[in-house]
């Protein structure tokens, strides 16, 4: 997706979470990528972000996000980007 103010290409990131607090922490972490979040149902969360796709940005995005979900002890949660499924899982922990 091109953002036409910024003349640049920017990759939508989707992330599904369950629970109100987590979809704040998460959306939160991602708030340099303007996230806002969307309530599908009293416990079904959307976070949506714009990320910039140029070099490392997604990475670093979704390297944030694996953090999280390590910090959480949740091991995957739905995400799409640019519309596409992604399979996003937490950081494995070494030694393990």
């Amino acid at each position: 997706m091109t953002d036409e103010s910024l003349g640049a290409r920017v990759a939508s990131l989707e992330i599904e979470v369950e629970g109100r607090w987590d979809a704040l922490a998460l959306s939160e972490i991602l708030i340099p990528y303007h996230s806002f979040l969307v309530q599908f149902d009293r416990q079904r969360w959307v976070v949506h972000a714009r990320v910039p796709d140029c070099e490392c940005e997604p990475l670093h995005a979704l390297t944030k996000v694996r953090q999280w979900l390590s910090d959480r002890s949740l091991g995957q949660v739905p995400c799409r980007i640019d519309g596409q499924p992604y399979e996003l899982r937490a950081r494995p922990i070494p030694g393990t």
